[in-house]
């Protein structure tokens, strides 16, 4: 087949559009918070309460769900909870 015959190389020829995407800037990485301990331990409380969602507390606090059950979990390791 020669390069005539070809249907694939009439489209490197032909002139293109290209459209500019824009993204918003990266955030500037927040200073992490100092929790005072009363506030620390009221979270916990609220998550050994029955029924208590984890994830549903973090976020009402603006917490991410995996900061509050690590925070849980030393604890609990470090023999300040009982589970």
């Amino acid at each position: 087949m020669s390069h005539a015959e070809n249907p694939m190389s009439d489209s490197v020829n032909q002139p293109r559009t290209f459209e500019v995407l824009t993204a918003a800037p990266v955030r500037a990485r927040r200073k992490p918070r100092d929790w005072p301990n009363e506030e620390k331990e009221r979270l916990i409380a609220e998550t050994l309460l029955p029924g208590a969602n984890v994830s549903a507390i973090a976020r009402a606090e603006g917490l991410d769900p995996s900061q509050l059950y690590g925070c849980v979990a030393r604890h609990c390791h470090r023999g300040w909870l009982r589970p």
